[in-house]
């Protein structure tokens, strides 16, 4: 094992304790390696279903980092959203005991990493380690008891910037929101200036002399700051290069952010990349808007969105300040 793939795997180890920690809490250090083990790791590129609704339930799942989102189909056929699973998070424990189908359809938001527990694992750790069996165990019984409560979709920790017209100051829009984001927790701002600079590469995200190096760098990195963020805000350049499209990808929310003054014709980044992407994607796209301060009622609002299949759209003054 070279040292660039030691580091990542000690990099994913790391925040896989971390929630192993808040989901099964204090464990003896033989209960925690023998659980390493048995799990298997599992990647998901965004866009890519995991788990499909009435598929045989063998297995459960726990979020090392991404995010993923749960569908039920209706009567007929039509996948309503239901839950998402973000970081730390587990799911499918119930198939470990029940053994009925999957009840709900799992597709990746973004590009996502998990561990998997199957079922003859499962059951051999319960036979083997009485800790890890009571912890177990205590958690099935947990989600039996509240699988019927309601659960609030948890806000979007990394929030993608995407600049589709020319006159926006990115970075101005991202301190902007950055303080609002920071009445409700800790919040990381990161470019391609700021993270080329870490990884000490330049700007177009050329390195010496191994670009996979440079990737694996990157996932960590980035990895590292959500880790230590309630909010991570990507700002993405204003062209669909590398570390733009590393942004799209890497995002629970993209916000496309437009000068409301510009012509509302489809902008490189649009074009290039995002209605490119030939898998489905999952992260929402918000439409914002971008207003003078002395305007008193958006116009010309239909002309934007008739060209852009987006989740919503809002519009903003971004000149006035907030209220107290």
């Amino acid at each position: 094992m070279n040292v660039i793939v030691t580091e990542i795997h000690d990099h994913h180890r790391s925040l896989l304790n971390q929630h192993l920690h808040q989901f099964l809490g204090d464990l003896e250090p033989d209960a925690l390696a023998l659980l390493h083990e048995r799990f298997e790791w599992v990647e998901v590129t965004g866009g890519e279903t995991l788990i499909e609704q009435g598929a045989p339930g063998d297995s459960m799942y726990l979020s090392v980092s991404g995010r993923l989102r749960a569908y039920v189909n209706d009567e007929h056929g039509k996948p309503s959203p239901v839950r998402e699973m973000g970081r730390g998070q587990a799911f499918g424990e119930m198939s470990l005991y029940t053994d009925e189908p999957r009840s709900a359809t799992v597709v990746a938001i973004r590009d996502s990493l998990l561990v998997r527990l199957n079922k003859a694992h499962f059951s051999d750790l319960l036979a083997s380690n009485h800790q890890l069996s009571m912890a177990l165990t205590r958690q099935i019984i947990h989600r039996l008891q509240t699988q019927h409560d309601l659960n609030p979709m948890p806000l979007p920790v990394t929030i993608t910037l995407v600049l589709i017209t020319e006159g926006i100051d990115r970075l101005d829009f991202a301190e902007r929101l950055s303080a609002q984001l920071r009445h409700q927790g800790s919040v990381s701002i990161i470019d391609s200036r700021t993270v080329y600079n870490e990884l000490d590469t330049s700007d177009d995200g050329a390195v010496s002399n191994d670009e996979a190096q440079l990737n694996r760098h990157m996932a960590i990195y980035l990895d590292n700051i959500e880790s230590k963020s309630d909010f991570v805000l990507l700002v993405a350049d204003d062209t669909p290069k590398d570390w733009t499209q590393r942004c799209c990808r890497h995002g629970d929310e993209l916000l496309l952010l437009a000068d409301i003054r510009q012509e509302p014709t489809l902008h490189v980044t649009e074009t290039d990349y995002l209605n490119q992407q030939s898998r489905r994607t999952e992260a929402a796209e918000m439409l914002v808007l971008l207003h003078p301060a002395d305007t008193r009622c958006p116009v010309g609002t239909r002309a934007w969105l008739e060209r852009r299949p987006v989740t919503n759209h809002v519009h903003i003054r971004p000149e006035l300040e907030p209220a107290a």
